[in-house]
C-alpha cells in the first residue's frame, strides 16, 4: 500500500520557506522525494516551488495559468512522476459552486498533462492515491469520495455517507485501508476496502484527544498519520485498531494550518489565513511554509 504520500527522506535546507507574493492563501502542500515543496494558492489560482536547496517558495503555474480557479489539494505521484493539482473551480458572490477538476503536470517543468472532470457535480478537497494507482478525492460539500481508477478518464463516486460530512483529509496506511477526517465534527474514520475495490462502512475511531478543524492529512509510516488541524496544531496519530493516539508536533499556530508533509525529520506546514482573505482591503501580511522538528 503506497503511504509515502506526505513522508520523504531526502534533506532540503531546513528552515521556513516564505513564499514570495501576497494574498497567496496556501491551502495545500505536496513534497518529492528530493525534497522539493510544492504550495497551492487558493488566493492566487497558482502553485508556487521551492527547491532542496532554496529558502523562497517562487511561482511556478502562474496565477490563473491552464484555466486554474482555485486550488486546493495537491499531491506528488512518486511512482508516475506527476503533481496532481484539485482545481476547485470559481466560487461566485452568489455562493454556488463552479466546476471541479483534476489536473497533472510534470514535476520538473510544470507543464500540464491531463485534466480528469467529475461526474455526478462532484468537488475536490484533499487527494491521495492508492497502491494500484486509484485516485481518491474528497468532497467535502458533500460527504462524498470520489475515485479515479487507473486508465479512466473522470472521476466517478465512491462512496456517499453522512457520516463523512465536511469530509476533508484522505489517507492510506499500510493496512490498506483509507482514513478520513472530517473538518466540522473533528472525526477520524477507517474505511476498509473490499476485494474488489468497493468501500466497506466507516469506521469513526476513538481518539485520545480531541481534533479541533482536521484538514490535510497525510502517511508518514505504516501506522501513522501528520494531520493539520485548523484550530492550530499539527498532530502525529498513531492507529491501533480503532484508537487513535494523538501527539502535538506544534501548537500555537494562529493562522489556520491547513496541510503539512514531512521531508527527512522535518515538517512543513501551510497555515491559509483564510479568516483574512474576505476581505479584500485587509493586509493578511507574509506567508510563510513552517518548519518544525516531527519529535
Amino acid at each position: 500500500m503506497m503511504i509515502a504520500g506526505g513522508c520523504h527522506a531526502a534533506p532540503r535546507v531546513v528552515g521556513d520557506v516564505p513564499i514570495a507574493d501576497t494574498r497567496v492563501f496556501p491551502e495545500n502542500i505536496a513534497a518529492s522525494p528530493d525534497g522539493t515543496l510544492w504550495i497551492g494558492s487558493v488566493g492566487r489560482a497558482a502553485v508556487y516551488r521551492a527547491l532542496p536547496n532554496e529558502r523562497t517558495a517562487a511561482p511556478w503555474i502562474a496565477p490563473g495559468a491552464h484555466g486554474l480557479k482555485r486550488v486546493m489539494g495537491l499531491y506528488h505521484d512518486d511512482s508516475r512522476n506527476l503533481l496532481w493539482v484539485c482545481d476547485a473551480g470559481e466560487r461566485p458572490a452568489d455562493g454556488s459552486r463552479g466546476k471541479a477538476s483534476i489536473r497533472t503536470f510534470d514535476p520538473r517543468t510544470g507543464a500540464p498533462k491531463d485534466s480528469y472532470p467529475f461526474e455526478a457535480d462532484g468537488g475536490c478537497n484533499d487527494l491521495t492515491i492508492a497502491a494500484d494507482g486509484t485516485v481518491y478525492v474528497s468532497d467535502f460539500e458533500n460527504a462524498r469520495i470520489f475515485r479515479l481508477r487507473p486508465g479512466a478518464k473522470a472521476f466517478t463516486p465512491w462512496l456517499a455517507d453522512e457520516r463523512l460530512a465536511a469530509v476533508d483529509g484522505l489517507a492510506f496506511l499500510a493496512d490498506g485501508a483509507l482514513y478520513a477526517n472530517t473538518f466540522r465534527e473533528g472525526g477520524l474514520y477507517r474505511i476498509p476496502l473490499d476485494a474488489d475495490g468497493s468501500p466497506g462502512s466507516p469506521v469513526k475511531l476513538m481518539v485520545s484527544q480531541a481534533l479541533e478543524r482536521p484538514d490535510a492529512m497525510r502517511a508518514i509510516g505504516p501506522d501513522t498519520l501528520l494531520v493539520a488541524e485548523g484550530g492550530g496544531r499539527i498532530s502525529a496519530i498513531t492507529i491501533r485498531d480503532d484508537h487513535a493516539t494523538v501527539r502535538v508536533v506544534r501548537e500555537g499556530l494562529t493562522d489556520g494550518p491547513a496541510a503539512a508533509v514531512l521531508v527527512g525529520d522535518t515538517v512543513y506546514a501551510v497555515q491559509a489565513k483564510f479568516a483574512k482573505m474576505r476581505d479584500p482591503a485587509a493586509d493578511p501580511g507574509e506567508f510563510v511554509v513552517a518548519a518544525m522538528p516531527l519529535q
